[in-house]
């Protein structure tokens, strides 16, 4: 008699994911191999999660990765370079591999790690083969693909330790500040936030006040700052007093200014680092940095992108106004921030080989900001990336139409 086993998701009552997600139980005995499995493959075009893998079977690939291999080459064999792949295209290849990059980045960040490649396989068989945060299952075989499976550091300020990992889908690895001030929030998911998104993007965007403040972002505000003017010092006890707060401080606690008649900043440290926290919560200052930070990011690229530079302030405030102030991928309504805070929006390149213009660029929330390391720079076959899409998005949260005046309902990206 054939079983049928049932995985539940912690997101199965979400529109958008499948509510039963069946799997044979009965499996014939096979070699798990890259080419032969196909329970948790898709096509090239196929960004839907995989499908999800039974216990039984499951088991087997953790017994079968546990096991060593002879990497040995003979005649006929692959390239050292294609060797590799395939191995990395296995559960045991997979499981070394990030256990041995944890250790060389803790290594170099001063962090304590102790996880192997065992301890790995066992959060595998632990979590069913599902993410963590989503409950999905995972790619665990292919490199390049989507929803492939990564580790995750609950806590960033530790290093990769026993009971501080789990294995999430690339998609919700995204990059986190260490500087993160206890509960100011950051761009980190987790299960919580990931079940937050749904109600998240029914919140209200007041569009008189985005419009106000975009037109308030182009047309800038009044740079003098200087509130103190006249004598500055240095006075008796060799103090100078702040143009902005009127304070007499020591000569250390003033940047130098090479500018300046006395070589030192109009203001103190502390009230210049107040004022650009002040500038950078608003939306121009928020703007600028992110453009700023897109063209530093093309100056310093390893490789060339195709097209040229072509983003500018106001193309960015009317991709915030057009979008109605909301994520472009998960419609959840975006915010400005001087740090790590909650669904801060950034700037995000649909097509990685093409440079920032407003034709290929659209604003969302940094948790939705994720590495593409295959597109330009991978060696062997590109199945997929860690890139969000809205058509990803659908298959977490269900498909959402923007009901705004300013942003209508589109079909899905």
């Amino acid at each position: 008699m054939k079983r049928i086993r049932i995985f539940a998701s912690p997101l199965q009552c979400l529109p958008g994911l499948r509510h039963c997600l069946l799997s044979r139980g009965r499996q014939r005995a096979a070699r798990w191999s890259f080419v032969d499995r196909r329970l948790s493959s898709s096509t090239i075009h196929d960004d839907a999660p995989p499908s999800p893998i039974c216990h039984e079977a499951l088991a087997q690939m953790v017994q079968a990765a546990r096991s060593p291999l002879k990497r040995g080459r003979g005649e006929g064999e692959p390239s050292r370079t294609r060797s590799k792949y395939l191995y990395r295209s296995t559960l045991r290849g997979w499981s070394i591999h990030v256990a041995s990059a944890a250790h060389l980045r803790d290594r170099d960040k001063g962090r304590q790690c102790n996880i192997d490649a065992n301890y790995l396989l066992d959060l595998v068989l632990e979590q069913g083969g599902l993410c963590a945060y989503s409950g999905i299952p995972m790619e665990m075989l292919r490199p390049n693909s989507h929803w492939r499976i990564s580790i995750e550091r609950i806590d960033t300020s530790q290093g990769y330790l026993k009971g501080n990992c789990c294995l999430i889908a690339a998609e919700f690895n995204s990059a986190v500040s260490c500087k993160a001030v206890p509960h100011s929030g950051s761009a980190q998911w987790s299960k919580q936030k990931v079940q937050e998104v749904l109600h998240a993007r029914t919140g209200q965007v007041d569009l008189t006040r985005l419009q106000e403040g975009t037109v308030a972002a182009r047309r800038g505000t009044d740079r003098r700052r200087t509130k103190y003017t006249g004598f500055r010092g240095p006075d008796v006890a060799g103090k100078w007093r702040c143009g902005c707060c009127g304070i007499w401080k020591n000569k250390e606690q003033f940047y130098i200014r090479v500018a300046s008649l006395n070589g030192l900043s109009h203001h103190c440290k502390e009230c210049n680092w107040n004022r650009k926290a002040m500038w950078l919560q608003t939306m121009r200052g928020h703007a600028l940095t992110q453009l700023c930070t897109a063209r530093n990011r093309v100056a310093n690229a390893k490789h060339t992108y195709s097209g040229i530079f072509k983003l500018e302030l106001d193309d960015i405030l009317n991709m915030l106004w057009t979008q109605g102030g909301r994520c472009y991928y998960s419609g959840v309504p975006l915010r400005c921030a001087v740090g790590p805070a909650d669904w801060v929006w950034s700037i995000e390149r649909l097509d990685n080989s093409v440079t920032y213009t407003k034709q290929n660029c659209v604003l969302i929330a940094r948790e939705f900001q994720t590495p593409d390391y295959s597109r330009n720079t991978a060696k062997n076959p590109v199945f997929g990336t860690a890139q969000w899409s809205r058509r990803k998005a659908s298959h977490i949260w269900g498909p959402y139409c923007h009901h705004t005046e300013a942003f209508g309902c589109a079909g899905l990206a």
